[in-house]
């Protein structure tokens, strides 16, 4: 009995480990997405007023698309990706995103940019071989993470390219309007939604001021 009873203390005492680990168990995943910003929230609102419809209209300035989006290979995964100051990435264990990023950015500025142009047909690649248009937006995302200085910056080059003619290149350097805690996440996803919809007046604001499409 006592032989007994000494195997069971011992198979007990194997199980434990397994045991604590099953009840400490890892941090459950946060998830988060982007979302858009009407224009009255961002810093400099340019929600096109009733002369600058017609004044797109008048220019056949009817579709715009999005061709082409870029961001780095580094932020493109799951998990959020943020800087310290010795140009190390941090990257998050327990949040992540809730699917691709490059995605998630890409239908957040298209909606941004249609919310602040509502008479352009806007779209967003992958579109039909044969779909055209008006104005077409490549952009490059270079950077898009918070830095050691508690700030989320965004550096993106992006170019806008009419039917037939030269495209015009510009490059924004955006940073958060306050300093965000280096593990507070949704304030991360926050700021993030935030610098796209002020890219997205700047967008909106030199779609606006397109030359005049020549007519066939």
């Amino acid at each position: 009995m006592y032989t007994v009873c000494r195997k069971l203390y011992f198979l007990l005492l194997l199980s434990l480990p397994i045991f604590a680990s099953g009840c400490g168990g890892s941090a459950v995943t946060q998830y988060y997405l982007l979302n858009t910003v009407p224009p009255e929230k961002t810093a400099v609102a340019v929600a096109p007023k009733d002369e600058d419809v017609n004044a797109i209209e008048d220019r056949s300035i009817q579709r715009v698309a999005i061709r082409q989006l870029e961001i780095p290979r580094y932020l493109d995964r799951p998990r959020i990706v943020s800087r310290d100051a010795d140009n190390h990435l941090r990257i998050a264990e327990s949040h992540q995103w809730g699917g691709r990023l490059r995605e998630d950015i890409a239908r957040t500025l298209s909606d941004d940019i249609a919310e602040r142009l509502p008479s352009v047909d806007l779209r967003t690649a992958p579109f039909p071989g044969s779909m055209h248009a008006d104005a077409s937006l490549l952009i490059d995302i270079r950077q898009f993470e918070l830095l050691a200085d508690g700030y989320m910056h965004m550096k993106v080059r992006w170019h806008v390219q009419l039917k037939g003619k030269a495209s015009q290149s510009y490059f924004n350097h955006l940073t958060s309007d306050s300093p965000i805690g280096e593990r507070d996440y949704a304030a991360m996803a926050a700021s993030m939604s935030r610098l796209l919809a002020r890219l997205a007046d700047q967008m909106a604001s030199e779609i606006i001021k397109l030359p005049m499409q020549e007519q066939p």
